[in-house]
């Protein structure tokens, strides 16, 4: 995405995984994938599956952070950098490798001199591709780099009218400075390692002319949710969206597909873009994302046909996508972990012993073995350098193995007995003699159900309490924006299952805002902030704040090992295994590449092959 968020996913992301990164198994008959010796065919329509329909067109990361949202703009919106696909990388990449220029001509380095630095200060150029339109046919040029950079930080500061999500990141950059229309230089206050981030990935540039009407709406007062702007995408594509409304409600990108429309609760249409900037336009006339209920609705209809390619399906469901004809499926490992996020404002909770217990006290190897057929594995009790090149893992950082007798011997020690008689017989009295039960809120999901189950019946034996029944929210409401009331991030949970990803490659500061304890959501911030447990430890601050301020790897590597470090032993959050990515589609599109971070990140490339 255009900045480095946390990604919230359903249930998702990652670490070293004994699968391949990602391995394209070809499910029945073999095809799909590869380019036809004939080259690719113009025309078709396919229809795309998504079981989590965001609640705005702005939860690529604008107003909320979902990798669902991410995958349904990738077709729409580019940044200055792309995400570069798996089958694309050299071996052993590093971080730039990572990287593709995208609106941008070139990777800005120090390397070709395009980041600069001078004491404590850096400077990043951008040179800009040419001849590049927004659908709605206004040029794309330095004036939407420099309002992209104006709208999240430098016009409001940490006041901005549009309920983002977060500011971090933006916040070091001192100033734009357009050289001329094809070249933009940004002025950062420090030495700002995550640099690549900003600017990268599906929405990574806003359009100036779009913002500059937001900005001097007097309704708005540069609101772009209460914004209403007449749109017409019709020099892209004479069938596009032509209409007038706010920004949650429309997408105006430069990518190879057009919005067309947006029908809540059923589907979203993207048509081909006849002005395309890329080495060739689409193949693909239309595609159409259809909103399913579940992952299960999403297979039975990739069973049947009625949608071509569904996404994160997740590994527990390999098996039944194996016995599918012509379908091949994608495996490939993800940037981050499912886990469980942990508030520590729950007076049980913020007790570091029954914290560190509950780590001890799940089996999560059995979990790994029985509901996601061995297909990951159980990672340290930190996850924030798990992944797809990420390189700061280190052997330091500690892994917890499962230990319900240490578990019961720390409560025990702790003066948290279980009690002997009463409704609560056999679970565990807190130090104000009330029982200690917690809550688990997740998403609606039937593997995330499965693992509520037995992490209910692994706690039991150490005497802590899982509530039944558990609370159960559609992704919607459980990932929502803050704005919109959401769960996670207006903290309404004792411990929260779900999957955080990388919002961008290889890049540890994505959880920046997820960690540091300035980062909190709350009213008096408008819920600018991804911190969703409460975690606050000065050395996790400063661990963070020191990785910013290095741009070399191996300068920033020690940073991120003290963070890992500080975050195994605090347990904002408990890790439960690495995750994967399960996607699979019909072999009637050619062209597919794997992408962690956008699932749908080549569509200028798919063809139909039959």
């Amino acid at each position: 995405m255009h900045q480095a968020l946390a990604v919230f996913r359903g249930l998702r992301p990652v670490a070293l995984l004994t699968i391949a990164l990602t391995a394209a198994l070809a499910c029945g008959n073999t095809g799909g994938g590869g380019t036809p010796s004939g080259g690719a065919k113009n025309g078709g329509k396919v229809t795309l599956a998504s079981w989590q329909e965001p609640d705005t067109m702005l939860a690529y990361g604008v107003t909320d952070s979902m990798t669902h949202a991410v995958a349904d703009v990738g077709p729409v919106l580019d940044g200055l950098l792309g995400y570069t696909n798996k089958e694309d990388l050299p071996k052993n990449p590093k971080q730039s490798d990572l990287f593709f220029p995208q609106l941008a001509t070139e990777i800005p380095t120090t390397d070709n001199g395009d980041v600069k630095i001078s004491g404590s200060k850096m400077s990043v150029t951008y040179k800009l591709r040419q001849g590049v339109k927004w659908h709605d046919g206004e040029s794309f040029s330095a004036d939407d780099v420099v309002d992209t950079a104006n709208f999240w930080w430098l016009k409001y500061k940490d006041n901005n009218p549009t309920p983002v999500v977060s500011t971090t990141g933006w916040d070091q950059i001192e100033s734009v400075q357009k050289v001329d229309d094809h070249t933009v230089t940004v002025n950062f206050s420090t030495i700002f390692g995550p640099y690549m981030s900003l600017f990268s990935g599906p929405g990574g540039v806003m359009p100036s002319h779009l913002l500059q009407k937001t900005w001097s709406d007097p309704t708005a007062k540069g609101d772009m949710t209460k914004a209403k702007l007449s749109i017409d995408l019709s020099a892209a594509n004479p069938n596009a969206y032509k209409g007038s409304d706010t920004w949650d409600k429309w997408l105006v990108g430069t990518g190879p597909f057009v919005f067309k429309e947006w029908v809540s609760g059923d589907h979203m249409t993207l048509v081909k873009n006849n002005n395309y900037w890329g080495p060739h336009k689409a193949y693909l006339d239309q595609i159409t994302i259809k909103f399913e209920p579940d992952a299960n609705t999403e297979l039975a209809d990739l069973r049947t046909g009625t949608i071509d390619f569904g996404v994160d399906f997740r590994a527990a469901l390999l098996s039944p996508i194996s016995h599918i004809n012509n379908v091949t499926a994608q495996v490939g490992q993800d940037s981050g972990a499912e886990h469980l996020d942990v508030n520590l404002h729950n007076k049980y909770l913020a007790n570091e012993t029954i914290r560190k217990a509950i780590l001890e006290g799940i089996d999560r190897q059995k979990m790994v073995d029985t509901l996601l057929e061995g297909k990951t594995q159980v990672g340290p009790d930190s996850w924030l350098c798990e992944g797809t090149g990420v390189w700061c893992s280190d052997p330091s950082v500690p892994t917890t193995k499962y230990d319900p007798n240490k578990a019961n011997q720390d409560l025990d020690a702790a003066g948290f007995k279980k009690q002997t008689s009463g409704a609560d017989k056999g679970f565990r009295a807190f130090s104000d003699g009330s029982t200690i039960a917690i809550n688990i809120g997740t998403t609606n999901l039937p593997l995330r159900s499965q693992q509520a189950v037995q992490i209910q019946s692994d706690l039991q034996t150490i005497g802590i309490k899982i509530i039944s029944p558990f609370q159960i929210y559609p992704a919607g409401k459980f990932f929502g924006a803050y704005a919109s009331g959401g769960i996670i991030y207006h903290h309404n949970f004792d411990l929260a299952m779900y999957t955080n990803t990388y919002g961008s490659p290889a890049e540890p500061d994505a959880f920046y805002s997820a960690y540091v304890s300035t980062e909190v959501p709350t009213d008096a911030n408008n819920g600018n902030g991804q911190n969703t447990s409460f975690c606050n430890d000065p050395a996790i601050d400063q661990a963070f704040k020191a990785g910013r301020g290095k741009v070399g790897q191996t300068d920033r590597k020690q940073a991120y090992v003290q963070a890992q470090v500080a975050l195994a032993k605090d347990l904002c959050d408990i890790p439960l295994f690495e995750q994967v990515s399960v996607n699979a589609y019909s072999n009637k599109i050619g062209g597919v590449k794997f992408n962690e971070f956008v699932w749908w990140n080549n569509a200028a490339d798919w063809y139909m092959t039959s």
